[in-house]
């Protein structure tokens, strides 16, 4: 489905675009809109950091490294934290 867009532009520059009647307006204005629209969206996109990345990643794996072979679980660990939160905040 589409939606009706209209924009003013100056008599001059109409009749300057009327004598141009091989091109196609419409679908040159809708080409230029999608691509001012994906250049617009594509700079307000948070950029990932990609060192930044590598280095939580390289962290992470550390962290995991001193827990191995332990028999401790972070998920489980996680469950009785909640589970310690949510019992004290239900007797208040």
């Amino acid at each position: 489905m589409s939606e009706i867009v209209t924009f003013r532009v100056s008599r001059r520059l109409k009749r300057r675009m009327e004598r141009l009647r091989h091109i196609n307006w419409s679908e040159l204005l809708r080409s230029y809109v999608r691509r001012v629209v994906e250049e617009e969206e594509e700079r307000l996109r948070p950029k990932r950091d990609l060192e930044r990345v590598k280095r939580a990643v390289e962290e992470m794996d550390r962290m995991a490294a001193l827990t191995e072979g332990s028999g401790w679980i972070g998920a489980e660990e996680v469950i009785r934290w909640r589970r310690r939160r949510y019992s004290y905040s239900m007797r208040a």
